[in-house]
């Protein structure tokens, strides 16, 4: 009975892959490849040669390199002080303002940032009111946006991946390169950064590979020169052009997983596992 019991329980959430997952991604690969003719390839030739796809693969990677290295440099110094304060309200208090907004509502924060940058929004009113700038700036419906939102929102995954890294660096060995007279700006570029580059390597995985799928923001608040590739394929569905949207999905999807394997290659195990 217990062995049967274990057998049940891997069952039940593989079928739920399978049933969610991997009939889902069968579909979508036969209708980029297959249409009431049968086998073609000029679904998947057109989303690679036209030029308005071509524009939007462009800013889709674009906007994904330019949000993940933001939340590189945002959450870096956040994880680290998270970990490394000698004060516990001080890691409590980062922490916390890391992951309560994670508990709200995406769509209200996305919301929450189209008041915070409409032209008379309380960022524009702000600077102006401080005298930096004389006219309202154009920041909605745009890539500095989209950008800002998509930060915002992803922020978390890459804190918890560089927090959860930096929590198991030995303190010992800051210690020890202290005692053999290293300075703490040394201390830190030769000891700890070193050592927390896996965490840094899996948070730019995770961030990157789901900025290039995002919708919700692109579409609320990016312009139409500003579209991504999510935004394109629910287009071409809502113009029931299926093998378009397909092809257009299929590429997505290759070019994640080339992402991915390009990045297990080179960092190897530790982009997963931390070595003892």
């Amino acid at each position: 009975m217990k062995n049967k019991a274990k057998w049940l329980l891997l069952f039940i959430p593989l079928l739920f892959v399978v049933l969610t997952m991997v009939i889902a991604l069968v579909n979508i690969f036969q209708r980029s490849i297959y249409d009431d003719n049968g086998f073609t390839l000029k679904y998947l030739k057109a989303v690679v040669a036209q030029p308005l796809y071509t524009k939007v693969l462009f800013n889709t990677l674009k906007t994904g390199v330019i949000v993940t290295v933001c939340t590189v440099l945002i959450a870096y110094p956040m994880a680290y002080l998270s970990v490394r304060s000698k004060k516990s309200w001080i890691r409590t208090f980062v922490t916390g303002g890391v992951l309560v907004p994670y508990w709200v509502s995406m769509l209200v924060r996305i919301f929450a940032w189209q008041i915070i940058l409409a032209k008379n929004g309380l960022l524009n009113t702000l600077l102006m009111k401080l005298g930096i700038i004389d006219e309202p700036l154009v920041l909605l419906y745009n890539s500095i946006a989209v950008v800002i939102s998509l930060t915002h929102i992803l922020l978390p995954q890459m804190f918890l991946s560089m927090q959860s890294v930096m929590a198991e660096i030995d303190g010992n060995l800051t210690l020890a390169a202290e005692g053999m007279g290293a300075k703490p700006v040394t201390n830190f570029r030769t000891v700890f950064l070193p050592l927390s580059v896996p965490g840094i390597v899996s948070g730019c995985m995770m961030v990157f590979v789901l900025a290039l799928g995002f919708y919700i923001a692109p579409a609320l608040l990016g312009g139409s020169q500003d579209m991504m590739v999510s935004n394109l394929i629910q287009q071409n569905m809502d113009n029931m052009n299926w093998h378009i949207a397909a092809a257009l999905s299929v590429e997505l999807f290759v070019i994640v997983m080339a992402f991915v394997a390009v990045a297990n290659k080179f960092v190897g195990d530790q982009l997963f596992t931390r070595k003892a």
